[in-house]
């Protein structure tokens, strides 16, 4: 990847529900993603979790599989760092 562009693949989230019974529902605008190339961003790897904001990339498909290239500046957060 060139100019600290992210090739990304969206981790599915599903609603989650409360032993009380309170429906959370998934994030609208920001969706979770890993990074499945990071190219040349020095802080990040393969197999990181991000948070990213929704709809700022560029969908592609890639042996039948969607991904989305980001730009490093519309990421949110690292939320996991792949450490194996």
């Amino acid at each position: 990847m060139k100019n600290d562009y992210l090739l990304i693949q969206e981790i599915e989230q599903q609603e989650t529900k409360t032993d009380s019974g309170i429906i959370i529902p998934v994030e609208k605008y920001n969706r979770k993603a890993k990074i499945i190339n990071a190219g040349n961003v020095k802080h990040l790897k393969s197999g990181d979790v991000i948070l990213k904001n929704m709809g700022k990339g560029t969908m592609v498909k890639l042996d039948n599989v969607e991904h989305e290239l980001i730009h490093i500046t519309d990421l949110i957060a690292i939320l996991t760092e792949d450490n194996g």
